[in-house]
């Protein structure tokens, strides 16, 4: 085996713990459809968590020929996923009872907070290991994907964050075409 299919084993095993809590979740928003209300903001922000995910993916696997194995390309894998991880649990509340969506918006800070760290520590990355930002779509895309939940924190309200959530996760999914 090759320092990237190590990597990527191990990358595609943390990015998997997000997919898997974001599947268990939607299984149980299901189950539970008649007790609880779902609302528009946790399936929004679980797919931004599926398309996020897609999009490191895609991502990682386009710098197979460049991959230099180092500590910090594995500080570098964690940080990118550890926050996916932790938004597909966090998202979902344990143990039933409130309505998903009030559930998001008493927590909506910390999710977004960790929505905006794996964009900034790209941009870190990126700069660090070329010596610099070079304006581009990629960067563009990235800033945006920095900006959007950074900016969403402001609004405390249901629908500002309904809209926001969906742009963000319609940008998201732009960038998996990047």
């Amino acid at each position: 085996m090759s320092a990237f299919e190590y990597v990527f084993a191990f990358y595609g095993l943390l990015l998997g713990l997000a997919v898997a809590n974001v599947v268990t979740g939607f299984a149980d928003m299901w189950r539970e459809r008649h007790v609880v209300a779902v609302g528009v903001c946790t399936p929004l922000i679980a797919g931004t968590v599926l398309v996020g995910v897609m999009n490191i993916w895609l991502r990682f696997w386009n710098s197979a020929d460049t991959l230099v194995l180092s500590a910090w390309q594995f500080i570098g894998i964690v940080a990118l996923a550890v926050p996916y991880i932790f938004i597909s649990r966090a998202v979902f509340p344990a143990g039933g009872g409130i309505a998903l969506e009030d559930h998001y918006l008493a927590h909506r800070r910390t999710i977004l907070l960790a929505l905006a760290v794996p964009p900034a520590v790209a941009m870190m990355r990126t700069a660090t290991q070329f010596s610099g930002l070079v304006p581009n779509w990629d960067l563009a895309w990235t800033f945006c994907r920095l900006l959007g939940p950074l900016v969403l924190m402001l609004f405390p309200g249901r629908s500002a964050n309904r809209l926001g959530l969906a742009l963000i996760l319609v940008w998201m999914f732009v960038g998996l075409f990047r």
